[in-house]
């Protein structure tokens, strides 16, 4: 798995974590970067420790 920067990544943890602490799976949102608005979403899927090497390779 790769990510553009750490600050991303610590980003996306947050995101993460607060979504969990509402009792949230899913968030969507619009954003504008570059000028441009783009239509933003996370879902989040547990993950079986037996399968946490797969996913770590895509």
């Amino acid at each position: 798995m790769t990510f553009v920067s750490h600050t991303v990544e610590t980003g996306l943890t947050h995101l993460t974590e607060a979504l969990l602490a509402n009792q949230k799976h899913h968030a969507a949102t619009v954003v504008c970067a570059q000028g441009k608005f783009y239509r933003a979403e996370i879902r989040l899927e547990p993950l079986d420790a037996e399968t946490l090497a797969d996913h770590l390779e895509d």
